[in-house]
Order: structure tokens, then C-alpha cells, then sequence
């Protein structure tokens, strides 16, 4: 998942770098294995940050909730950072995308 996510949809994405804890985003989908072909059928290039969904969809906020940095070190959902400044996540964007494309997600597990 995250080759299919990162190197494509993630302007923090370092290669060769691990961080701790980890891509929230990424792990959320990596816990659901099926997702897969519908993450490799994204087409970020030609997408706006969030594929057309707002910053505040619940449906990310669903995501968002389950990410270690969002307590400490989300500037995407920091009040303080000037939007502008910042961008989701490559896991954020890709769920993004597959709501975007009408893929059903499982959101409360």
C-alpha cells in the first residue's frame, strides 16, 4: 500500500526514510487489503489536494481521528498553519480519491 500511495500522492514522502509512527492514512487503508486495485486506479496528477471533497468531510475526519499526528503534528489540520502552507497527507489524499470515485469505505472499523 504504501508504494501505492506515497512515492504518488504524498508531497512529505521521503524515500528510504521511515517515520514514526507512520503514514495514518496509509495504515488505515492498509488494514483493509481489498482497497488495493481501487488505490492503484487513482490518478493524483490531475487531482485537486483532496480530489474534490472539503477539508472538514467527515468522512476523513473518520480517518483523520485514527492518526498519531494529528495530535502533535498534522500542519493539514492545524489551525495555526496557513493552508496554503500545507497539504493532506498521501493517505488522506488516496481515501479521498477512492470516496471521490464512489468506492464504499468502511469507516467505523
Amino acid at each position: 500500500m504504501r508504494q501505492a500511495i506515497c512515492p504518488r500522492m504524498c508531497r512529505y514522502y521521503k524515500p528510504g526514510k521511515k517515520e514514526d509512527p507512520g503514514c495514518g492514512g496509509v495504515e488505515w487503508l492498509a488494514a483493509r487489503p481489498g482497497l488495493g486495485a481501487a488505490v492503484d486506479g487513482l490518478r493524483p496528477e490531475s487531482a485537486p489536494d483532496l480530489f474534490g471533497l472539503d477539508d472538514d468531510d467527515p468522512r476523513l475526519w473518520a480517518v483523520c481521528r485514527s492518526c498519531a499526528f494529528l495530535i502533535d503534528g498534522c500542519d493539514f489540520r492545524d489551525p495555526a498553519v496557513p493552508a496554503a502552507q500545507c497539504q493532506p497527507c498521501g493517505g488522506l489524499r488516496a481515501v479521498a480519491g477512492l470516496l471521490a470515485a464512489g468506492v464504499e469505505l468502511d469507516l467505523q472499523s
